[in-house]
């Protein structure tokens, strides 16, 4: 549902209930509460398509920059959505994803100019922590340590107004951009906090790509440069235009051989030994519709 079906669903929905009133003037015996409950059908209807395609965007924004690595192509989904977003906060919400994908994409001052441009107002506090730490991200990669040590203090300071059931998420962040702020004095907790966030297995290649990234600086940092450039090139051979594999091009040495570090996703022993049936159906396994809120770390 874009802007104009959304503006002219209310004025429907207006003009409906307008004549529902005078209806129920007109006729005395028509009970109120059948007017509550169809201008009540008509709004939960027009909620319905103004959120439903709002799920549907998060899961393929999520599958495009994390899975295929089509991060041009997330670039270009969040501005068609901005530009037919029915309301202002939806608007808004779609500013965040352009934001991202922008970042992804390796364009860090758009990033952060989109980012910066949101409407904090129309969202909830958990979005704000989001923004600020994609400003973070994006300021660092391009070098803007002022703002991102401006952002990360925002970050911590907003602690407080998140409700308990994402103090976990505002903490995660915390400690991943407090550590890349500090890596020049602890190196090794820099290690030990990629380590923890960036291992886990959940199926998308971005994971991976942004884990051999971050420990391709702190081989940088601690001048191993043979261990740096196998982690560059298991980025650069995966990354296709991925900002990690972006900026992976400028570091690599030449120490290794990119193609020796092409990822080759392992079967799983369900696939090698068991049978397919042929009746069984397609399983399709798809995300949650709250990216914003259980997005994964960076």
């Amino acid at each position: 549902m874009n802007r104009k079906q959304y503006l002219a669903s209310i004025i429907i929905l207006g003009v409906v209930t307008a004549g529902l009133v005078v209806t129920n003037t007109i006729y005395a015996f028509m009970d109120w509460l059948y007017v509550f409950i169809i201008v009540s059908a008509g709004y939960l209807f027009i909620k319905y398509k103004v959120s439903g395609p709002l799920q549907m965007f998060a899961t393929k924004f999520s599958m495009l920059v994390d899975y295929d690595l089509d991060v041009e192509g997330a670039v270009k989904m969040c501005e068609q959505a901005i530009a037919d977003a029915p309301t202002r906060s939806i608007e808004a919400l779609y500013r965040v994803y352009g934001g991202m994908a922008l970042y992804y994409a390796g364009r860090y001052q758009d990033a952060v100019k989109m980012l910066n441009a949101v409407e904090l107002k129309r969202l909830n506090s958990v979005y704000h922590v989001l923004i600020f730490a994609f400003v973070c991200y994006a300021s660092y990669e391009d070098g803007d340590l002022e703002t991102f040590n401006f952002t990360l203090e925002r970050i911590k300071n907003l602690k407080d107004k998140v409700g308990p059931k994402y103090q976990g998420f505002v903490d995660n962040y915390i400690e991943i951009l407090s550590a890349i702020q500090n890596i020049d004095v602890s190196v090794d907790h820099y290690k030990e906090v990629v380590e923890k966030h960036f291992t886990r297995e959940d199926g998308f290649i971005s994971t991976k790509l942004i884990f051999n990234y971050r420990m391709a600086i702190y081989y940088q940092k601690i001048g191993d440069t043979l261990e740096m450039d196998k982690c560059l090139a298991f980025v650069i051979a995966n990354g296709k235009e991925h900002h990690t594999a972006i900026s992976a091009r400028s570091m690599f040495k030449g120490s290794v051989d990119v193609k020796d570090y092409i990822y080759v996703e392992p079967q799983t022993k369900s696939s090698i030994d068991l049978p397919v049936e042929a009746d069984q159906p397609e399983l399709i396994e798809t995300q949650s519709g709250k990216p914003e809120e259980e997005k994964k770390d960076e």
